[in-house]
Parts: C-alpha cells; sequence; structure tokens
C-alpha cells in the first residue's frame, strides 16, 4: 500500500501547528502562584504573582490590587500607596520580603503556597 506524497505533507502540516503553538505559549514565571508569611512574624500577609507581574496583596484581611510591578528570576518589586515592597528568592518555594514606607520598614520570611 503506497501513501501518496500529497497525503503526506496535508498530514504533517496540522502536527507541526500544533508543536509550533505548544512552543509559542508564554513560560510561566516561577513566582506565579502565592507567597505568604508574616511581617515581623506578626502581621500576616500574602502575595499573589501571575503572568509575571504582582496580581494583589494582602493584609490585615484586605486584598488590594497591584497596578504596577517589576518580575525578575531572582527579585519582585512593586509599590502601593507609597510603600515599597520587594522580594527575593531564596529557594524555589521561599522569598525574603522587605517592606519601606512612611510608618517603618519590615521584613518578612515568605512561602509559596
Amino acid at each position: 500500500m503506497k501513501i501518496s506524497r500529497r497525503r503526506m505533507v496535508f498530514a504533517s502540516i496540522p502536527l507541526s501547528l500544533l508543536f509550533a503553538s505548544s512552543l509559542q505559549a508564554a513560560p510561566k514565571s516561577s513566582w506565579d502562584g502565592t507567597w505568604s508569611g508574616s511581617w515581623g512574624g506578626r502581621d500576616p500577609t500574602s502575595i499573589t504573582i501571575a503572568g509575571k507581574r504582582v496580581v494583589s496583596y494582602e493584609y490585615q484581611g484586605v486584598s488590594t490590587p497591584v497596578a504596577k510591578s517589576k518580575v525578575t528570576p531572582k527579585r519582585v518589586t512593586y509599590i502601593s500607596n507609597g510603600t515599597v515592597v520587594t522580594l527575593t528568592k531564596t529557594s524555589n518555594t521561599t522569598a525574603f520580603a522587605t517592606l519601606h514606607s512612611s510608618q517603618g520598614d519590615a521584613t518578612a520570611e515568605l512561602t509559596k503556597q
């Protein structure tokens, strides 16, 4: 049984499109997820990152959206209401966070949930 070359060419086109589209999908950032901890070891917080940007943070039970952030493989920074927060990755699932505001500074050990 012979398969014509034309059929083989047409059959290979959908496969090539499938592989090409999977390679073009945006790579997932290793930061993606929710990072939780406590400022000063006593004030619970969480920071949600998706698609290489900080989506929101939660503090004192209130979730606040974040408009602008910078995410690199080692560090995340965002500013909200004059407060600057920087996360530095210490492992695949942990990060050290610093917060600087007009009310003072704080640190937190965060864990990816």
